[in-house]
Order: C-alpha cells, then structure tokens, then sequence
C-alpha cells in the first residue's frame, strides 16, 4: 500500500526535522570550539541555532502525533474498560483538534499582521517575522489535520509505539 501525499509530506518533515536537529548539534559543537580554540564565534551562529530549534520543533510535531511519539503517560487510560478507553482516546483527539485548530487560526491571523505591516526580525540576522509565524500555521493545519485523520479512522486503539 502506498503512503498518500499527507503520509509523504509528514515523513519528509520529520526527516527534514531529524536533520535540523543535527545541524543543530554539529552547529553547537562547532561554536562551542571556536569560542575555546579561538576566542571567538561565528555572527550569528546562536540566533541561526534558536531559529532552527524552533522551525524543527514545530515542525516535527505533526509527523511525532501520526507515529505516537509525544510523551503521553497513559497509565490510567490502558488500565479502563474497552469501551470508555475509546471514548476517552476520541475525546483527547477532539480536543487536539480544536486546541490545534484555535492556535492555527490564531497564528495565521498574527502572522497576516506581519506580513501586512512588513515587520522584521532585527537581530544578527534579519528575515520578515512572519516567517516564525508560518512555520506555526503550516504545524498547527498539520496536526489539525492529523487530528481529523485519526477521529474520521476512529483510532480507539492508541497506534502501536515505535520501534526504537
């Protein structure tokens, strides 16, 4: 079977993300001996690592809700009856949903703002500001509609973990 266009893009996200978090780490090591070796940094280089967290962060959540990767402690849900297990699960997938979905709305209004009245980012590096605020609108229409995936599949189970 073959994964749809969301399942493609999601995956690209998350490896997209897998490697910003290690850009992130080689870019760390590198600053962290420059400032030992040579007594200096690159400009910029600390504002280019909190921009990439960020971007990786919000990013990867959406691909992190489809495989079952957020921390969840799930002890007492698992030890309910079937039935109230499932209403349960669809229940925190609702409210997933419309948390997402009232964060997506709010983010793209923010990020309008932005763009209409041409703000910038005035650090080391300097980009439009409604950049931050698209990366939030793309995560949160991609939870949102992971949301709606698992609520319209009826994911009463919760999907297996992944394999480590």
């Amino acid at each position: 079977m073959k994964p749809g266009a969301c399942a493609r893009v999601l995956d690209a996200i998350g490896v997209a993300a897998g490697a910003a978090f290690a850009l992130i780490a080689l870019a760390t090591t590198w600053d962290v001996l420059l400032r030992n070796l040579a007594g200096g940094t690159l400009a910029g280089l600390g504002d280019l690592v909190e921009y990439i967290l960020f971007v990786a962060t919000f990013l990867a959540a959406p691909w992190l809700l489809r495989e079952n990767g957020h921390v969840q402690v799930d002890f007492l849900v698992a030890a309910l009856p079937a039935p109230l297990r499932r209403s349960v699960r669809r229940a925190a997938n609702a409210v997933g949903l419309a948390v997402c979905a009232v964060l997506l709305v709010f983010a793209a209004r923010v990020a309008w703002t932005s763009w209409t009245d041409h703000n910038m980012v005035l650090k080391t590096l300097v980009f439009p500001e409604w950049w931050l605020y698209a990366v939030i609108v793309v995560s949160m229409a991609l939870l949102s509609l992971e949301f709606l995936r698992r609520l319209w599949a009826g994911s009463d189970a919760a999907p297996p973990p992944p394999d480590f």
